[in-house]
């Protein structure tokens, strides 16, 4: 069983549904729907991940407040390892409010525990891992936006195969956001974004991403995916749904297709795998 070392955030994911986004000044919308979860992009890729019975080593900085110890509680029940790495920093909130066409989202991120993430203590915890997945949503202040890097260099340098999604969507009016997202590309071997995200980076460099060996992977939500190589371009349909958990579920998607390439699966079994997975997550959860 492979071990994918995982940086991404963790957060506590509140998900409103409503029949329309049609919000008016002093009135109360009682929504069709309403849950809380433990979520963030690191946290929804490892569960995805254990999931599909692979082994996820989890490194970001978790709280010590009590949506933190919550998330260190889900860690551990569902067998997911982590280094336990505290800051004193709040957790991270994320609402997402979701209509038929229509998804928006809030997110209580500034000053929060995983900026607090740090290169030394990534070389003095001596994981143990075969795969790296690195999500762009630690990316949000200058402190993670470093401190990734450095680690993201680091580990291309003892030649560990990388897998990135940027999440442009978390943080593309930040400052050096995409900048750094620009840097990470480099040192990655798979990329891995929704079809709006790609649109954030200069042509030039997704070419020399392209040209270098890397491989391109386009989300497109209900209408399927897209690879992308040098020499080659693969393409899987999507499905319409009654239900839509649309929420994580392009970490999911990532978790898949990960699995899939980690157990040397081909590129077109791997896409169409990811796009099946993700599609029934999307439909029915993880029943």
């Amino acid at each position: 069983m492979r071990r994918i070392l995982v940086l991404g955030e963790n957060a506590i994911d509140v998900k409103l549904r409503l029949k329309s986004l049609v919000l008016t000044d002093d009135e109360n919308h009682i929504p069709e729907e309403t849950s809380i979860s433990f979520g963030g992009t690191g946290v929804n890729f490892s569960y995805a991940l254990k999931i599909l019975s692979e082994t996820p080593v989890y490194f970001t900085p978790i709280s010590l407040d009590a949506f933190g110890r919550s998330i260190r509680q889900f860690l551990e029940q569902n067998n997911i390892s982590f280094f336990d790495y505290s800051s004193n920093k709040p957790t991270p909130v994320v609402v997402s409010i979701i209509s038929e066409n229509t998804r928006i989202t809030i997110a209580s991120i500034k000053g929060t525990s995983y900026v607090d993430i740090s290169f030394d203590i990534f070389l003095n915890a001596n994981l143990h891992y075969d795969f790296v997945y690195v999500s762009g949503g630690l990316l949000t202040e200058e402190n993670p936006q470093e401190e990734t890097l450095k680690i993201v260099k680091h580990i291309k340098q003892m030649g560990y195969k990388m897998f990135f999604d940027p999440q442009v969507r978390i943080g593309k009016n930040i400052p050096n956001f995409v900048k750094t997202c620009e840097e990470i590309f480099s040192y990655s071997d798979f990329i891995l974004a929704n079809e709006k995200e790609i649109t954030a980076f200069n042509k030039g460099l997704i070419e020399d991403f392209l040209e270098s060996g890397g491989v391109l992977v386009e989300k497109r939500g209900k209408s399927g995916a897209k690879l992308i190589t040098n020499s080659k371009e693969l393409e899987v349909k999507g499905r319409e749904f009654k239900t839509l958990n649309v929420v994580g579920a392009g970490d999911v998607f990532n978790a898949a297709f990960v699995k899939s390439i980690v157990n040397n699966n081909s590129l077109k079994e791997s896409l169409e795998f990811a796009n099946e997975f993700a599609s029934h997550y999307v439909e029915k959860g993880f029943s």
